[in-house]
């Protein structure tokens, strides 16, 4: 399997030293000093047990970051007893040079949740996927920096690439945009594929938060009622990245400088895998024949 190595130009504006939680940055955040504490109000709305993992969907943080939906690491696991997604919580995010945690997490009152919640997995998720495994969820946001977990497309044929917005080679990620451009204007012109969705998942979070992945999307003329942008801690990226038998890795001196495989996939609307490819040598027609094998939930 060969490995393309991709060298880009540092894009990034100054922002908070990335920590290991991932927070999905927007475009304006403010640095933070070692060890300082934060409070934060907001919703649960999954929980990882085994990863001692909760995604928070919280108001803004004075002094620190706007309102967005993130997953936080607690180091206490029994922080998470008790907890379950719906749950209003507050809680104290302490922020260290390298890394970011919740200190406390209280439970407050409980709403109803406007999307489902991602599955809880009890394993470490790096076993690859085969023909009619049913992939499991993992915290991922989109485009507009909602929740948007691979549950939330059960009951749509769904197709999955992996791309970074800041792929120069045109036979790699920009292959990947084009292919689902395509796509997306057959879905659009064929009514029998009303219920087919499109999901590019980003594995450069640092750089592809959620307003990047917004303005790629509409760069794309990427209609959000079909084709999906999203991205996440990246731990669970590299988790569900791996599942697909898809590798990706920085320079440690320069993590922009990206070598990465590529992998596409189909997925029924129960979430079982239908199909995958390797590479970039798939057509659109070779998706649309995957899709077509599959049972449409109009029918």
């Amino acid at each position: 399997m060969s490995i393309l190595k991709i060298v880009t130009v540092n894009m990034m504006m100054p922002c908070a030293r990335v920590i290991t939680l991932a927070i999905i940055l927007a475009s304006a955040c403010h640095s933070a000093p070692a060890n300082n504490e934060y409070q934060l109000t907001g919703q649960i709305l999954g929980i990882k047990n085994f990863e001692q993992e909760v995604l928070i969907k919280h108001g803004a943080v004075e002094d620190y970051m706007p309102s967005m939906t993130m997953p936080f690491k607690v180091r206490n696991a029994a922080l998470l007893e008790g907890k379950e997604p719906g749950d209003l919580v507050t809680a104290t995010l302490v922020v260290e040079t390298t890394t970011a945690y919740l200190s406390t997490l209280t439970k407050t009152g409980h709403a109803p949740l406007d999307v489902p919640p991602p599955a809880e997995t009890t394993r470490s998720g790096f076993e690859l996927l085969r023909k009619g495994d049913t992939v499991g969820d993992e915290f991922l946001i989109d485009q507009d920096g909602n929740p948007r977990p691979l549950s939330s497309l059960r009951g749509y044929r769904l197709a999955i690439t992996f791309i970074y917005t800041r792929c120069p080679i045109p036979n790699f990620c920009p292959l990947m945009d084009k292919n689902f451009s395509a796509l997306q204007d057959k879905i659009q012109n064929s009514p029998e594929l009303s219920d087919v969705r499109l999901l590019s998942i980003s594995f450069d979070p640092e750089f592809d938060t959620p307003t990047v992945l917004k303005a790629h999307a509409a760069k794309l003329n990427a209609d959000p009622q079909i084709w999906s942008f999203v991205t996440g801690d990246p731990d669970n990226v590299t988790r569900l990245a791996a599942r697909f038998g898809l590798g990706f890795m920085r320079d440690e001196q320069n993590p922009i400088e990206i070598s990465h495989t590529l992998r596409t996939a189909v997925l029924d609307t129960e979430g079982r895998l239908v199909n995958i490819y390797t590479g970039n040598s798939w057509n659109t027609e070779d998706i649309l024949a995957d899709l077509k094998t599959i049972t449409s939930s109009q029918h």
